[in-house]
C-alpha cells in the first residue's frame, strides 16, 4: 500500500512541467532535500509523500531516494 501512495503522490508530482532534481535547491548544503527544501519547489508534496521517499528515514531525501522514486536510473559518470 506504501508503495502505491508513493507512486499517485509521486505521479501527482510528475504532472508538473519540467520536474527534475536541479529544480530543488539544496539550501542548506547538506547533499540531501529536506521536506522544507522540496516543498519550496513543489508546494504539492505532503509530508506523507515526503516521508515515503526517505526509505533510510534520515529526514532527508538524498539523489538516490528522489531518482528511486521518480523511477529515474542513476547513471556515473
Amino acid at each position: 500500500m506504501k508503495k502505491i501512495a508513493l507512486t499517485i503522490g509521486m505521479t501527482s508530482l510528475l504532472a508538473a512541467p519540467l520536474f527534475a532534481q536541479a529544480a530543488i535547491e539544496d539550501t542548506d548544503g547538506s547533499g540531501a532535500y529536506s521536506f522544507t527544501e522540496v516543498a519550496a519547489a513543489y508546494p504539492d508534496v505532503t509530508e506523507e509523500t515526503f516521508l515515503a521517499i526517505d526509505t533510510d528515514a534520515s529526514g532527508e531525501v538524498s539523489d538516490i531516494e528522489l531518482s528511486v522514486a521518480l523511477g529515474e536510473e542513476m547513471t556515473t559518470e
